[in-house]
């Protein structure tokens, strides 16, 4: 009997797995076609993606800065001299919010924000800034309750780290010749010391970095200079 012209042929199964192989993969690759449910694995595989990429990124570089950078190595044997050694273990890279790429905890060390970093130099001054910290509680005894203890370790840590260099400042749209550096150390201070706990307003934060700005800007301990 004839076929009816107006039927199709059947595709053999192998054929149409192919197809559909292919039809899947090209709407994973543009987001086109694909279903609510799709759509949403489709993110978080990318965002999962992401994270790894960042978390092998920072770990990267945290390894050669660890080994190379001359600033970090040299924090890391203060700290050790001190009492205090500070383990790659205790610089641990996660995903951060805005506005943040680094923290030390007493209890838990230091955070990378692995997400954050422009390149491995703003990673280099941050991981420096906050191993300021940990000399400081380790040296110090640092109380991060007492808002002037905390200040003066967030003055040694802008003013050491390179946070505050010229090159910094510009990206951050501050543009100064005249004692810019010292503006710069004693803005992001106060801003660090608002964020404490036991601030209550702008001016308590002033006032507390205020009050030991002398004795703490000119405390390069443990460089015999700043770096």
């Amino acid at each position: 009997m004839p076929e009816n012209p107006s039927s199709s042929p059947t595709e053999p199964p192998e054929q149409s797995a192919a197809f559909e192989k292919w039809r899947s993969g090209l709407a994973q690759f543009t987001g086109l076609g694909l279903s609510e449910s799709e759509k949403a694995e489709r993110e978080r595989l990318k965002a999962q993606g992401k994270l790894a990429k960042d978390w092998d990124k920072c770990e990267g570089w945290k390894r050669d800065l660890m080994n190379y950078s001359p600033m970090i190595t040299f924090l890391l044997n203060h700290l050790k001299l001190a009492g205090c050694p500070f383990p790659s273990s205790a610089m641990q890279c996660h995903p951060c919010p805005e506005n943040r790429a680094g923290g030390f905890s007493p209890d838990h060390g230091i955070l990378l924000c692995q997400d954050r970093f422009f390149n491995k130099k703003h990673m280099e001054d941050t991981l420096a800034h906050e191993l300021v910290h940990a000399f400081d509680h380790c040296r110090f005894k640092v109380d991060w309750g007492n808002l002037r203890h905390h200040a003066c370790s967030e003055i040694r840590a802008a003013n050491l780290s390179g946070d505050c260099r010229f090159t910094r400042e510009v990206k951050r749209g501050f543009y100064a010749f005249n004692k810019q550096h010292q503006a710069c150390v004693k803005r992001r201070a106060i801003l660090s010391v608002l964020a404490n706990p036991a601030c209550t307003s702008p001016e308590m934060a002033e006032k507390a970095v205020n009050e030991v700005w002398e004795s703490c800007f000119t405390d390069t301990r443990p460089f015999d200079e700043i770096y």
